[in-house]
């Protein structure tokens, strides 16, 4: 679980050798609490996907 969690944690938040901005860990924030809420799974990702759109599409990254 450990592993998972730091292999979550290093995909979310790096691109490369840099920050990959706020867009990314706040879908991926909204897709896990959907998990936690029981949400069905194309629900969560599109959710995620849609969080990370606007706020990309706002100048958010």
């Amino acid at each position: 679980m450990v592993l998972l969690t730091a292999l979550v944690a290093t995909t979310t938040l790096f691109e490369g050798h840099g920050f990959a901005g706020v867009a990314r860990p706040v879908g991926v924030l909204v897709a896990g609490i959907l998990a936690w809420r029981q949400a069905p799974f194309l629900v969560a990702i599109l959710a995620a996907a849609c969080a990370t759109a606007v706020l990309r599409l706002l100048g958010i990254s």
